[in-house]
């Protein structure tokens, strides 16, 4: 696969379908690689429940967006870029999106994206599916994990899930009196074992609406992973808040896929 985002068939760093889901309240982003400096904009359109397209929108390569537009081809950090357009990163900026949000128009939408070179594509497209509201009231976890290209990837899963709480700890033998005085003191109240130190461990078992083949590797990535985390849901918070009020880091139990 190509990276090099000189075509409309070169990829983004992701083994993710170029159709994903989302709820309207989650994050998300995209990286991708622009060595060559011919990246021009990112191009967001925006369609209704009926494929109907309702708005659309052009993120320049701009340091004020975000972005870094000069040519220091040799640093990598440089050209690895991430760009923040699931729905929840786009009611943190985008004017155009929030007005499709208050007029309801976006739910059960959709949020196509693309790399343009001036008026050239030279990305696939990518799109975001929102999922319409769960009627059954289901709690719904969306996961990040690190990908084999190094950058980040998501999934909501919708379903139904269920948490657990264990809980390990050690005692000790606490004396039925005080020695501390002249003469021995019974304590009614005091004596036999007592707890020492309580550990609690959360354990989420999480599940999926059906799924297409088509997500394999994504899922395959995630099992493979050294870096997973639950990610909290839209917030208003300002520039500087901290940053495990987003993510929640976890370990994957799941062994086998």
């Amino acid at each position: 696969s190509n990276f090099n985002l000189s075509s409309s068939s070169d990829k983004f760093l992701t083994n993710a379908p170029a159709i994903q889901y989302a709820n309207l309240e989650d994050y998300g982003t995209l990286a991708f690689l622009a060595p060559n400096d011919n990246l021009s904009y990112i191009k967001l359109i925006y369609k209704n429940s009926s494929n109907v397209q309702i708005g659309t929108e052009n993120v320049n390569r701009l340091g004020a967006n975000g972005a870094y537009n000069g040519t220091y081809s040799s640093r990598i950090y440089q050209q690895l870029m991430y760009f923040g357009c699931f729905p929840a990163n786009l009611q943190n900026w985008s004017t155009t999106f929030n007005a499709l949000v208050s007029a309801g128009t976006i739910q059960g939408g959709s949020i196509v994206v693309q790399a343009f070179s001036n008026s050239q594509a030279i990305s696939k497209e990518y799109t975001i599916n929102i999922n319409c509201a769960n009627l059954k009231g289901y709690e719904s976890i969306r996961l990040c994990w690190l990908n084999q290209w190094g950058v980040w990837d998501y999934y909501t899963f919708i379903q139904k899930s269920v948490r657990s709480i264990s809980t390990k700890g050690s005692t000790y033998e606490q004396l039925a009196g005080s020695w501390n005085e002249a003469v021995y003191r019974v304590d009614s109240y005091k004596g036999g074992k007592k707890a020492f130190r309580v550990n609690a461990t959360e354990k989420i078992t999480i599940n999926s609406d059906f799924v297409s083949e088509n997500e394999n590797d994504m899922f395959e990535e995630l099992i493979n992973s050294p870096e997973v985390y639950i990610l909290e849901g839209y917030q208003t918070d300002g520039s500087f808040s901290a940053l495990n009020q987003y993510v929640k880091p976890v370990r994957l139990t799941t062994s086998s896929f």
